[in-house]
């Protein structure tokens, strides 16, 4: 996502994707657009190391920053956006996939991170989101010497109120997610957007690996 792109150190990471195991998903959203590997690999200039995107908190969630056509103006003006790598291994893992592109594509809101489209070709499955370019709130609170003001905390506090309460009417069971600082990105207004995937179970990360951090819960569900 929007998190802080620097240079890596580490061995670039392997694009050695297991086979889908079944066809790629149908047209069902279609104001979703279905992107080709080739097309991916040019926008993010072939999937450089230091292209890539790491979460602050350790997640193994790799997002590559690149810039596609915007289909939607007259003019041939490009837009940012991150690239969200997704590793697959069975058949549930892809079905979990499928579902998830299929809610992500139902669902828009200001304060909610845009997704834009997906690749499911032989051996590559990826989403790609809007890129917000100020980042992570957690980077503005713990990476950065900038001071943000009281005026700014509080148009952001409100933004996040506004996403969540979205997602709950969304929800036909009680939401459940991670609501946490590396999850709240924020345009170049500060306008706060959570990174909101459907399910916990989409076999997106490459391996277990994140750093637990507070779950939110609605207040239903802490009262069972």
């Amino acid at each position: 996502m929007g998190n802080v792109l620097k240079p890596l150190t580490e061995d670039p990471l392997s694009f050695a994707y297991h086979p889908l195991l079944s066809p790629p998903l149908d047209k069902e959203n279609e104001d979703l657009r279905v992107f080709s590997v080739t097309e991916l690999k040019k926008a993010t200039n072939n999937f450089r190391k230091d292209r890539v995107v790491h979460e602050e908190d350790g997640s193994v969630r790799t997002f590559y920053k690149g810039s596609i056509d915007d289909t939607t103006s007259r003019t041939k003006t490009r837009i940012s956006v991150s690239v969200m790598e997704c590793f697959q291994d069975s058949l549930e893992a892809i079905e979990a996939w499928k579902e998830e592109v299929k809610s992500l594509g139902k669902h828009s809101h200001p304060n909610i991170v845009k997704f834009l489209g997906y690749c499911c070709e032989d051996k590559k499955s990826l989403l790609v989101f809007e890129y917000l370019h100020k980042g992570t709130l957690d980077h503005h609170f713990h990476g950065k010497n900038e001071v943000l003001s009281w005026a700014t905390r509080v148009k952001i506090a409100i933004g996040i109120a506004q996403g969540v309460a979205f997602l709950h009417s969304i929800n036909n069971s009680s939401l459940y997610f991670e609501l946490r600082m590396h999850n709240i990105m924020l345009d170049e207004e500060y306008n706060a957007k959570l990174f909101y995937l459907e399910t916990d179970k989409t076999c997106l990360e490459k391996e277990l690996r994140v750093v637990r951090g507070i779950e939110y819960m609605t207040p239903e569900r802490l009262r069972t």
